[in-house]
C-alpha cells in the first residue's frame, strides 16, 4: 500500500529530486508558494519553499526499496523516527496540496505590505516607531502614516526602511 514519506533532500536540490524521483514513477510533492518580497527596495515575485530541504514522496516500501528514493540524486535520506522512515497522513499532504498555491497563504508568507497593515520603521531617525502603511509610492517607496502629538502624518519612506509586523 502506498504511503507518504518525508525525504530530506540535499541542499537546494528539491527541484533535482523531484523531477528523479518522479522520472522513476515515483509519487513526489515539493510544496511552495509564489510569494512577493523586498529586494532592493522592489517588490518582486519569488518561489519559495513551504518546508525547505524537504520532499513528501509516495511510495509502497514493499515493492519500492528505501534505498532506491535514498540514493536518488538530490535526495539525501528519508526521514526517520525510531527505526523506520516516517509516515506522513496522507490528509496532510493533501491539505498542503490544496491550500499552497492560495492568496491567503501568500499573503502570510509575503512581506510586501497592504493598505491598513502595521509596520516598524527599522532605520533612520524614526527607527523603532510604529506606524500604519497607507500605500506604495513608485517603486521603491511607501507611504506610512506616522502618529506624532497625536495626528496621522502621511511620511514616505524607501521600502527597505520597515517590515511588516
Amino acid at each position: 500500500m502506498q504511503r507518504w514519506y518525508l525525504a530530506h533532500c540535499r541542499p537546494r536540490e528539491e527541484e533535482r529530486a523531484l523531477l528523479n524521483l518522479n522520472n522513476q514513477d515515483i509519487e513526489a510533492f515539493y510544496p511552495y508558494a509564489e510569494v512577493k518580497k523586498l529586494r532592493r527596495r522592489k517588490v518582486v515575485v519569488l518561489t519559495e519553499a513551504l518546508f525547505p530541504g524537504y520532499i513528501f514522496v509516495r511510495a509502497d516500501l514493499t515493492v519500492t526499496s528505501s534505498v532506491t528514493i535514498s540514493s536518488t540524486r538530490g535526495v539525501r535520506n528519508l526521514v526517520r523516527f525510531g527505526g523506520g522512515p516516517c509516515e506522513v497522513p496522507a490528509e496532510v499532504v493533501y491539505d498542503l496540496m490544496c491550500h499552497c498555491d492560495s492568496d491567503e497563504l501568500r499573503e502570510k508568507l509575503s512581506d510586501v505590505p497592504r493598505s491598513g497593515d502595521k509596520v516598524r520603521i527599522t532605520e533612520g531617525p524614526f527607527a523603532g516607531l510604529e506606524a500604519i502603511y497607507q500605500e506604495a509610492d513608485g517603486e521603491t517607496r511607501g507611504i506610512l502614516l506616522l502618529t506624532m502629538l497625536q495626528k496621522a502624518i502621511p511620511t514616505s519612506f524607501a521600502n527597505d526602511e520597515f517590515t511588516r509586523l
